[in-house]
């Protein structure tokens, strides 16, 4: 059967928001059809099903003994989608070597909360370390991080971001020993910069995201946030 190469894709924000999940913690499969998304928290699973208006069942993946977590998985079928998603820039396997993914600059911001709930984190907590000296030494630390096992496509959200909104980040690596010294790569946003970002990719209300992250960025967002 000859396959429909040629699906036409309307971007939208929603849209956008599965591509940057299917960029961290989603995998084509090698029968060039199937999409399958896998996620410890159900709730992204069932976010991330709604967004696609798919009917097909999540099913529960083994428990994993390392992490001591239950994992989901949402599959579905679509040779147009998958043709499309190749076309972009996704492919099977693509961990270790993932590079650019053809977003619409309207829409990178959609995608980049993806990103965030895929593979990346939002971290907040009060400084105390310097109270033995003076009580008032308590410091508010946010930190906004997108990870990837492939500096490539670090790089490239790197400049992405400085392009439309003028910040860049840090950019570091780490080894993970527990996970067979696995290197990764961090971009990471601090304080100021994380608060832009975060801001900017919660633009408004009622957009699709990983509740439990949203929670911990919502005390940070402006009311008059850039839409």
């Amino acid at each position: 059967m000859r396959r429909q190469t040629n699906k036409k894709i309307y971007w939208n924000s929603k849209f956008a928001y599965v591509v940057g999940l299917i960029a961290t913690d989603g995998n084509l499969s090698k029968d060039k059809r199937h999409i399958n998304f896998t996620s410890s928290d159900i709730q992204l699973i069932n976010t991330y099903k709604l967004c696609l208006n798919k009917s097909n069942s999540i099913t529960l993946n083994s428990f994993s003994e390392r992490t001591k977590k239950q994992s989901y998985k949402f599959q579905f079928g679509d040779v147009g989608f998958y043709d499309f998603l190749m076309r972009i820039g996704l492919y099977p396997n693509k961990s270790l070597t993932i590079d650019k993914i053809n977003v619409p600059n309207k829409y990178f911001r959609d995608f980049l909360r993806g990103h965030l709930d895929g593979d990346g984190s939002i971290i907040f907590y009060k400084d105390k370390y310097n109270t033995d000296k003076n009580p008032k030494y308590v410091y508010d630390r946010l930190f906004v991080y997108f990870i990837s096992a492939s500096i490539k496509h670090v790089i490239w959200l790197q400049k992405n971001i400085h392009n439309l909104i003028g910040i860049r980040g840090s950019l570091n690596k780490q080894v993970w020993k527990k996970q067979k010294k696995t290197v990764i790569y961090r971009l990471k946003f601090s304080t100021k910069q994380a608060k832009i970002i975060l801001n900017w990719i919660y633009y408004k209300p009622n957009l699709p995201c990983l509740l439990r992250k949203y929670l911990i960025a919502k005390p940070f967002l402006s009311p008059s946030s850039p839409t």
